[in-house]
């Protein structure tokens, strides 16, 4: 069991420090974890993940996960670990404030998690990735030649979402919080994905100093969220591919034993998904405690270990998943599909990227006679679809050079687009739809 003075110093990083002081003044803690929350579920960003898929791009089935059910789910367990870990530690004198607060930092965490994947999920990252790295587009940014969903995230709670350069202003705690890869291009470990765009670097590292949080450590409220996340999809992937009847609960009985569903009162499956969430969870939980000095040094540690009994059961759980429901016909050809349509739309919205500095201002301005005369027609109607809101943040020039503001500006509007907006829009571009 770790120490008190441990759970101090873990109870020591929830604070209400945002990198702009709030226009409410100081309100504790515990408030502050409110507010983030709050913050988070009324975004649009958020809203938009409820047309995200989670496995299934496109699915008309309501009872098939989206990202915004599956992050709702996240969410959930990612409460129910952080009280276990709470009440491992028995008996406190620590204030019911610090410990709720803790308790809501890990909760929206969770929330967040994936709200900076693009459409399509894993293969629009890697359309955007091979677009950029692509030279006939002369536009090779090396962050988005590393494009992923976990810096984009990062990206939209601190600087799209929200009327000013802070984004959604969460505290420096919750911020941290949803970093899993603390670490930009420059100063990623070998075969690692980037957590934060190296423009957005300067902002981790002063949410950092602001809770003495030593840059470039995993912070360990994100580990409870990454946990969770692990546990959240290891089942849901299951009982979406149940609900798609592209398995049958015989498989599920043969792979892992007829004894882990008993036929009762509670339905065999969801037996066993209880049982399993509330093992890992147990587990993950005990191991926190049990490990939180060296998590607070920010030593790599696994709070499910592979080795123990519920961590091989996960894996085999994903790598049935894999065999049988990831690589189902139906659901390739849709994900197949959505990558030609992420690349299609950088295909033509590229078309902004490859103008000179001075014709892409030109569309900034409106100039209309100065369009016209630079012959800029077509690519004004594509600057017209582009967010102002995004256009404006564009106009800052705190996160890198134009070019590179310029390819993200672009990217955070595929980036952001749910994935029938993004067919819709696409459709319409190849003049295979009008309206």
């Amino acid at each position: 069991m770790a120490s008190s003075t441990a759970l101090n110093a873990l109870l020591d990083l929830v604070t209400e420090d945002r990198l702009r002081n709030s226009t409410q003044g100081a309100r504790g803690a515990l408030i502050a974890s409110e507010s983030d929350k709050a913050r988070v579920i009324n975004s649009g960003a958020f809203r938009r993940l409820q047309q995200k898929a989670q496995v299934f791009p496109l699915e008309p089935n309501a009872a098939v996960r989206t990202r915004l059910t599956h992050s709702i789910e996240v969410s959930q367990i990612g409460r129910y670990l952080a009280q276990r870990v709470i009440q491992n530690f028995g008996s406190t004198s620590e204030s019911y404030e610090r410990l709720t607060a803790f308790v809501n930092n890990v909760e929206t965490a969770c929330l967040l998690h994936d709200i900076g994947n693009p459409p399509f999920g894993h293969l629009g990252e890697s359309a955007v990735q091979e677009w950029f790295r692509d030279d006939k587009n002369n536009a090779t940014v090396p962050d988005l030649c590393a494009f992923d969903g976990n810096p984009q995230g990062l990206r939209l709670t601190t600087f799209l979402s929200g009327a000013d350069a802070h984004g959604l202003n969460l505290t420096c705690t919750l911020l941290l919080s949803t970093i899993k890869y603390p670490w930009d291009l420059d100063r990623r470990p070998e075969d690692k994905k980037i957590g934060i765009f190296s423009g957005d670097y300067v902002f981790y590292e002063q949410a950092c100093a602001k809770l003495g949080w030593h840059a470039g450590r995993k912070f360990p409220f994100a580990r409870l969220m990454d946990t969770a996340d692990e546990i959240a999809y290891s089942m849901s992937d299951l009982e979406d591919g149940l609900e798609k009847k592209i398995i049958s609960l015989d498989d599920l009985e043969k792979e892992f034993g007829s004894k882990r569903f008993p036929k009762g009162a509670i339905p065999p499956f969801i037996k066993f998904k209880t049982d399993v969430i509330n093992a890992a969870v147990k587990v993950a939980a005990d191991a926190f405690t049990t490990q939180l000095d060296n998590i607070l040094a920010g030593d790599p540690f696994e709070l499910v270990h592979e080795g123990s009994e519920i961590g091989g059961l996960l894996n085999q759980v994903n790598r049935f998943a894999r065999a049988r429901i990831y690589s189902n016909e139906a659901a390739e050809k849709v994900e197949l599909a959505g990558r030609s349509v992420i690349k299609g739309l950088l295909r033509h919205f590229g078309e902004l990227i490859k103008l000179s500095e001075e014709s892409f201002s030109v569309l900034v301005e409106g100039d209309m006679k100065a369009i016209k005369k630079r012959n800029l027609d077509f690519q004004a109607r594509l600057f017209r679809r582009l967010p102002t809101s995004y256009v404006e943040k564009y106009r800052l020039d705190a996160r890198g050079n134009e070019m590179h503001r310029r390819s993200h500006l672009v990217v955070d509007f595929i980036a952001g687009m749910t994935d029938d907006f993004a067919l819709e829009t696409y459709q319409v571009l190849e003049g295979i739809k009008i309206k």
